[in-house]
């Protein structure tokens, strides 16, 4: 099988956006480059992950052409290769609709940094992207444009997207995005939640990336 370890990997990493509330049924979308080849591993659109096998994951090009699989890649497959197209830093993409993340698309609020948690996960405020259709023209470019060189977009009123160099590392800001959000939510009904200037949330990113744990780069 073509890419074995990654697709067995891809879809472990499926299986777990239930387990962490991100997800249910068939949404959401996990999507992975193979740094060799340049191929990518993406989920099948619309099927849950926990009826699937690894073969039942695709491999495609980065012109989304079908090298290997039986079924239809994710639908919005022209956005995750946009990503990974004008990140070579970034091999991993995970798409969810986790509710407090979500909320904050459904209201076109960019996501600030409240927690020093999440500033080392992502090292600048989430911002929202407007509302498109996937069949809409500028889906595929206009996320992408507004990302940056950050780790995560809201799709508005849709769900956010972590990015990473490997899958742990999407998941993690998956994670980490939907935390920050639920606890944005709750502080604002206690008081005023009090955001991390760009500074401090640079310098923490900074900080646990290179010199934080048992190894200079994690």
């Amino acid at each position: 099988m073509i890419l074995e370890e990654l697709r067995t990997q891809v879809l472990a990493t499926a299986n777990l956006l239930p387990t962490y509330g991100l997800v249910w049924m068939a949404g959401g979308t996990v999507c992975a480059r193979d740094p060799g080849s340049g191929n990518v591993v993406v989920t099948p659109s619309g099927m849950p992950y926990q009826n699937l096998k690894p073969e039942d994951m695709l491999v495609t090009d980065m012109d989304m052409n079908l090298i290997d699989g039986k079924y239809r890649p994710s639908v919005a497959l022209n956005l995750w290769t946009g990503f990974l197209r004008v990140r070579p830093d970034i091999h991993a993409v995970i798409h969810t609709h986790s509710p407090y993340a979500t909320a904050f698309s459904v209201i076109n609020k960019p996501l600030p940094i409240i927690t020093e948690t999440q500033a080392d996960w992502f090292g600048m405020p989430i911002p929202v992207s407007p509302y498109m259709h996937v069949e809409d023209p500028a889906f595929a470019s206009l996320p992408v444009s507004m990302l940056g060189e950050g780790f995560a977009i809201l799709l508005g009123n849709h769900g956010p997207i972590t990015l990473g160099k490997n899958l742990a590392h999407a998941l993690e800001r998956a994670v980490t995005l939907e935390e920050a959000a639920r606890t944005y939510a709750v502080a604002q009904t206690i008081g005023t939640p009090v955001a991390l200037s760009d500074s401090q949330a640079k310098a923490s990113f900074d900080y646990y990336h290179h010199r934080y744990g048992q190894r200079k780069e994690d």
